[in-house]
């Protein structure tokens, strides 16, 4: 059985990612917060502005948008195994603040996922 990433490599996955491709974060512009529960947990933003994106652990910046989600369902999410909607319904993914900026979160996760 191949070991998972902990929840901080593949935080900074997203970051070399969002680094490689600023022109793909084009109107994502905002503060994502994950808070992220479970042994692998921790806080982590993605920040994407003017400048392009950097993903950070702790918080940097105020959040316009907060995920809640555990360290394995999250590794679903950005692998591609998870749907956000269905998490999010089901409640394994909790939204607080901006919900049309949270949307907009999958379609980076898919523009990022070769990358990652």
């Amino acid at each position: 059985m191949m070991s998972e990433p902990s929840t901080k490599a593949v935080f900074q996955m997203i970051d070399a990612a969002l680094k490689m491709s600023p022109e793909k974060l084009k109107g994502s512009e905002g503060v994502y917060q994950f808070n992220i529960t479970g042994d692998d947990g921790g806080t982590f933003q993605m920040i994407i502005d003017d400048n392009g994106g950097k993903a950070v652990e702790g918080t940097e910046q105020e959040a316009d948008c907060t995920l809640e989600i555990s360290a394995e369902d999250y590794r679903g999410l950005v692998g591609g195994t998870v749907n956000p909607t269905e998490a999010f319904m089901s409640g394994q993914l909790k939204i607080d603040g901006d919900i049309g900026l949270a949307l907009k979160l999958q379609n980076i996760l898919n523009e990022l996922a070769p990358s990652i």
